[in-house]
C-alpha cells in the first residue's frame, strides 16, 4: 500500500494544500470525500472560526481531514486547546523557517496523545530533519514554484534531498497541478503530492468568482514574489497591489520597506479571495497557474491527475536513451 495513504488513512496519495480564505469546509470535505486529504487553511484564524470549520467539515465528511497551524509560539496554545477538545484526525504544521526542535516535540507529543497524525510542510531541508526528529508522520517539502509563502529552492531540488534523508513518507509540493507533475514527483522518490493552486479553481471552492477567473486567465509569467524584506516572501498573481509592494521594496531599506508593506498587505487576501478586488487584493497562486484553465469538481481534479500519472508511468520504460 502507498505509505502516505497507509499513515493518513486515505485512499489516494494527494493532499489538498491549505490556503487562507480558500480551504474552508466545502473544499476540504470534497477533497477528503474524493479519497485525498483535505486540509483546512485556518493557520491564523481565531478560535471560533477554527471550531466552526472543524464542525462543518465533520458534518460533510466522515473521512480523514486536517487543520493547519503555523509553527510559531503565539499560535500554538489556543490551537492545541482546540485539538484536545475536537481531535481533528490530522494536524498539518506549516513552517516558515528555523524550526525549534523543543517547540515541535512539545506540541507534536500533545497532538499525538490526542490521536492526531502529524503532517509537516517545510521549505528547508534542515527544518524537515528537525520535524522528523520531533515526531512528524509525513513530510511535505515545498519548492519556490508554489503559491503563498515561498523560499529559495525548487521542488526538483528539495524532493530528492528529502527522499535521501527521511524515513517518513515524503510528499512533493510546489508546481504540481496535473498527472505530469505527479509522475515527476514519483520518479524523484516522493510517496505522494500536494496541490494548491489547481483547487482555487475547483467548483466547491468558496472564493469570489473573479479570483477563480484570475487563476484561470493567468499565464506562465503572471506571478511575482513580494515581501522579501519581511523574510516571509509570498508568490502572488501580478496586479496593482503586487506592483506597489515591489515598488516599496525597491525604493526603501529592508527595515523601512517591511514597515511600509504592513498596511499595504493587511487584509489584501480577504479583498482578493472573498471580495473579488483583483487590483488591490492578493491572489496567492503558484507558477503552475498557467496550466489551470478550467473550473472542475474536486473529485475530477484528483482523479484526472492520478489517471494521467498512471498513464505516464505505465509507458515510462518506452523512453529511448539512444
Amino acid at each position: 500500500m502507498n505509505r502516505v495513504c497507509e499513515v493518513l488513512g486515505i485512499e489516494k496519495p494527494v493532499i489538498q494544500g491549505p490556503m487562507a480564505w480558500v480551504s474552508t469546509a466545502p473544499l476540504v470535505a470534497a477533497a477528503s470525500n474524493a479519497g485525498a486529504l483535505g486540509v483546512l487553511g485556518v493557520g491564523f484564524a481565531d478560535e471560533g472560526f477554527i471550531r466552526m470549520q472543524i464542525e462543518e467539515t465533520s458534518k460533510l465528511t466522515d473521512k480523514p481531514f486536517a487543520m493547519n497551524v503555523i509553527m510559531i509560539p503565539e499560535n500554538l496554545e489556543h490551537v492545541t486547546k482546540i485539538v484536545t477538545d475536537m481531535k481533528p484526525p490530522v494536524m498539518y504544521a506549516d513552517t516558515i523557517a528555523g524550526l525549534d526542535i523543543d517547540l515541535c516535540k512539545k506540541y507534536f507529543d500533545i497532538w499525538h496523545e490526542a490521536g492526531c497524525k502529524i503532517v509537516v510542510k517545510a521549505s528547508f531541508i534542515d527544518d524537515a530533519i528537525i520535524a522528523e526528529k520531533a515526531g512528524a508522520d509525513v513530510m511535505i517539502v515545498k519548492g519556490w514554484e508554489g503559491g503563498g509563502h515561498v523560499t529559495f529552492e525548487a521542488t526538483t531540488v528539495l524532493v530528492p534531498q528529502a527522499v535521501d534523508l527521511m524515513k517518513v513518507p515524503v510528499v512533493a509540493s510546489g508546481g504540481i497541478a496535473d498527472g505530469r507533475g505527479m509522475a515527476a514527483a514519483i520518479a524523484m522518490g516522493a510517496d505522494g503530492i500536494e496541490m494548491g493552486t489547481v483547487f482555487m479553481a475547483a467548483e466547491e471552492t468558496l472564493v469570489h468568482p473573479a479570483a477563480k477567473q484570475a487563476v484561470i486567465e493567468a499565464g506562465d509569467m503572471s506571478t511575482v514574489i513580494t515581501g522579501y524584506c519581511t523574510d516571509e516572501p509570498c508568490r502572488q498573481v501580478k496586479n496593482k497591489l503586487a506592483d506597489e509592494m515591489i515598488r516599496i521594496e525597491a525604493e526603501n531599506t529592508k527595515a523601512k520597506a517591511a514597515e511600509l508593506l504592513l498596511p499595504v498587505a493587511q487584509s489584501s487576501l480577504r479583498k482578493g479571495m472573498a471580495e473579488g478586488d483583483m487590483e488591490n487584493g492578493a491572489v496567492m497562486a503558484g507558477q503552475i497557474t498557467a496550466l489551470v484553465n478550467e473550473i472542475r469538481p474536486v473529485a475530477k481534479i484528483i482523479d484526472d491527475t492520478i489517471a494521467q500519472a498512471k498513464e505516464i508511468l505505465a509507458h515510462i520504460t518506452e523512453y529511448q536513451f539512444n
